[in-house]
């Protein structure tokens, strides 16, 4: 019997010890009970942040700087703003930034340049039209599905999954496209005050051809505007409406040799044929479209200089001088121009090609990891932040509040002139603009109605599939040489167009045109089959 009580005392004892021992382990703290017992309390457990869904900290991360790399030109207070990406990312992932902008006539050089000397980069801008591709196949940037599944959760939360599928190669993800509207569609964009001066039915214009009874009153009734622009000199062939696009359901594939449209598919075909320009449907497009701008320019319709000009634009705008152009669409599209601008005009639009999600419009902003980077864990932490954090990407598009701009409301900000920051348009460059400031003149839904925009948008067949163009490299840079010597017969500034427009094409089949056709229809061949849906 007594040894029995002896056993019971002992049991107690341990039992009051093994408390005691808890008590020591948790630090004998003071803080708010666990998740589960502040809830049993009547307590409401802490939320995670969901502003900025970051990845969880990591204590033992060894200081290190990413270099972000892009397109922008240098501005004046690009250390201010480096100082205060610094003050965040130390705290968060012991981590600083070198910010590298790069104006955008020598961006793909220097890039280029960097990669081929294997110059250490972290994150570094790249697009579809800045040879993405080309460098990710020769090996310029890293893979990223398994950083994206480590460090980028926040990303594939927010961003449209079909901006993952783009820039993939032989399925694997080479970039993270900035959050944005997914497509463009394209519109004739028209200044509101002509329109309303000469009650002009702009929705019921839904081709070029239909502008001309509208090109000869304004050449008549305000002789110093242009009616259709080219700038031939920089390489806007055709005013920037091919007539395929208004005319037909052909859309391009493939390459584009001198920003020239050389293959094309029916995107609403049930087989996915590849037509070239060479085909008749397509050459009897063009010939219409050749001589219809010939006809203008002699009329008076499109600038005089119209084979050479390389002005902007944006430029003759400010000045009065355009009060339409062919020009791609999204929600908020008209706002933008009127802001570019500077607020002198406002403008209306006209949709007239629907908006078509393909690879090289969602691969059309983005950013990759370098190969060099001596941290890519790290480079993929602070792109997620950029992709979810509203502070960190706003400090990086807008400046610093009371510096750069002024907050007027939750989400809303008005730009302070001449602060040395902002001048720069970022905002489609970096990040996630569905958390940017609003502007003044931009409306409340913006961001809502690009959303909208990007779920609607029609969804080209072939989205995701890229072109390897090793097999006809040489027929390529020969074909490119073609295009280039006949730009001008888009542009309306040369006698018989149609004329060059038949040298040019017995010239293209000389280059070998019909054997990079045969490559691309095998390529997409291949494709459609392992992933039509």
């Amino acid at each position: 019997m007594k040894q029995k009580k002896t056993f019971i005392m002992l049991l107690a004892l341990a039992m009051v010890l093994s408390v005691f021992l808890q008590a020591c382990s948790s630090g004998g703290n003071s803080e708010k009970p666990t998740n589960a017992a502040a809830e049993t309390n009547g307590e409401k457990s802490p939320e995670p942040d969901k502003a900025t869904n970051a990845p969880a900290e990591e204590p033992k991360l060894e200081p290190y700087e990413v270099s972000i790399v892009y397109f922008g030109t240098p501005q004046e207070d690009d250390a201010l703003i480096e100082e205060k990406l610094n003050e965040f990312f130390k705290e968060k992932i012991n981590a600083t930034v070198s910010l590298q902008p790069i104006a955008s006539s020598d961006f793909k050089n220097r890039t280029e340049l960097m990669m081929n000397t294997g110059e250490k980069m972290d994150l570094v801008f790249s697009a579809s039209w800045l040879n993405f591709f080309g460098n990710a196949s020769k090996g310029a940037y890293l893979e990223l599905d398994e950083l994206l599944e480590k460090h980028g959760q926040g990303i594939k939360e927010r961003i449209n999954p079909l901006y993952l599928e783009a820039p993939r190669l032989k399925g694997k993800l080479y970039a993270v496209p900035t959050n944005k509207e997914i497509t463009q569609g394209k519109a004739f964009t028209y200044r509101k005050d002509i329109v309303d001066k000469y009650s002009i039915p702009i929705d019921s214009i839904n081709r070029v051809e239909d502008l001309e009874p509208w090109y000869e009153k304004i050449k008549k009734e305000e002789p110093e505007m242009i009616n259709q622009y080219v700038a031939g000199g920089s390489g806007n062939f055709g005013g920037g409406f091919m007539m395929y696009e208004t005319n037909s359901n052909l859309r391009p594939i493939g390459p584009t040799p001198a920003k020239t449209p050389m293959f094309l598919i029916d995107y609403k075909a049930l087989d996915m044929k590849v037509k070239s320009v060479l085909d008749p449907e397509v050459v009897e497009l063009n010939k219409n479209e050749i001589e219809m701008f010939r006809s203008f320019y002699e009329k008076g319709y499109i600038n005089s200089d119209a084979g050479t000009s390389t002005t902007d634009i944006g430029e003759l705008r400010k000045q009065g001088k355009i009060w339409m152009q062919s020009a791609t669409w999204k929600p908020g599209a008209d706002i933008e121009a009127q802001i570019a601008d500077n607020n002198q005009y406002e403008y209306v639009s006209h949709v007239v090609e629907e908006p078509i999600v393909t690879t090289d419009l969602a691969a059309g902003s983005m950013f990759a990891i370098s190969r060099t980077s001596k941290d890519p864990d790290r480079a993929m932490m602070v792109l997620n932040y950029l992709h979810t954090d509203p502070y960190v990407v706003n400090l990086f598009v807008n400046g610093i509040e009371g510096k750069h701009y002024k907050k007027v409301g939750d989400n809303r900000i008005e730009p302070i002139a001449d602060s040395g920051y902002g001048k720069t348009a970022l905002f489609w460059v970096v990040g996630n603009q569905m958390i940017n400031y609003l502007k003044p003149g931009q409306p409340d839904d913006l961001y809502i109605n690009w959303e909208k925009f990007n779920n609607e948008a029609t969804r080209f067949p072939l989205m995701g599939f890229v072109f390897d163009d090793a097999k006809v490299k040489n027929e390529i840079t020969q074909i490119t040489a073609v295009v280039t010597e006949y730009k001008s017969i888009f542009t309306g500034a040369v006698k018989d167009p149609t004329k060059l427009l038949e040298e040019r094409n017995k010239k293209l089949k000389t280059a070998g045109l019909e054997k990079v056709q045969a490559e691309l229809q095998s390529q997409i061949d291949v494709w459609w089959d392992e992933n039509k849906k």
